[in-house]
C-alpha cells in the first residue's frame, strides 16, 4: 500500500511507478561517484565487446554481471541513505550494515570484472583494435576526448558538469 502522502488519495498507475524507479536511478547517477564508475565501465565494456567478436551467450553474460553490479550499488545508495536517515550519530551496528552493503557491491564488481576478462581477453583482438584505434587519425582523437569526458564525469558527475557551465555563464 502506498502511503496517502505520495498518492494524495489517487490511484497510481504504471507510469508513477515506472517515473519513480527513473528517479531514483538519476538520483543515484548524480549523486553517486561509484555508480558513474560503474556505468562508465559498463559503457567501455559494452562498445570493446562489439569489436571483439563476442558470442550472443557471452554479450548476454557481461549483461548479467553490469546489472548485477549497477543493482548492487543502487542497493548500497539506498541502505546508505537510509542508514544516514535513521541515524545522525555513529553507531557501530549502522556501520557495520554500511560496510556489509559496500561489500556486496564490491563482491558482485570482482565477479563481473572475472566475467569481463573471461570473455574479453582475447590478445591478438585486443591488440588488433589497439593498433587500430591508435593508429587512426579519426579515431585515436576521438579516443582520448571520450576517455578525458568519461573521467570527467565519474569525477564531477553531471551536477559538477552543470555548475562548470552555470559559472562560466557568470562569468
Amino acid at each position: 500500500m502506498v502511503p496517502d502522502w505520495k498518492t494524495k488519495g489517487k490511484r497510481r498507475t504504471l507510469a508513477d511507478s515506472f517515473g519513480d524507479a527513473a528517479r531514483g536511478i538519476l538520483f543515484a547517477v548524480k549523486t553517486e561517484r561509484n555508480m558513474r564508475i560503474h556505468l562508465t565501465a559498463a559503457v567501455y565494456v559494452l562498445f570493446f565487446a562489439r569489436f571483439l567478436g563476442v558470442s550472443r551467450g557471452e554479450f548476454a553474460a557481461l549483461l548479467l554481471a553490469i546489472a548485477l553490479v549497477i543493482t548492487a550499488e543502487g542497493f548500497n545508495t539506498a541502505i546508505e541513505m537510509l542508514c544516514d536517515y535513521e541515524q545522525k550519530s555513529y553507531n557501530p551496528f549502522i556501520g557495520r550494515t554500511k560496510d556489509i552493503a559496500a561489500g556486496a557491491v564490491l563482491i558482485s564488481a570482482v565477479f563481473a570484472a572475472f566475467v569481463g576478462v573471461a570473455v574479453l581477453w582475447r590478445p591478438e583482438a585486443l591488440w588488433a583494435l589497439a593498433v587500430r584505434i591508435f593508429t587512426s587519425p579519426l579515431w585515436c582523437p576521438v579516443f582520448f576526448i571520450a576517455a578525458v569526458l568519461a573521467i570527467v564525469f565519474v569525477i564531477l558527475g553531471p551536477l559538477g558538469i552543470a555548475s562548470l557551465f552555470e559559472k562560466k555563464k557568470r562569468d
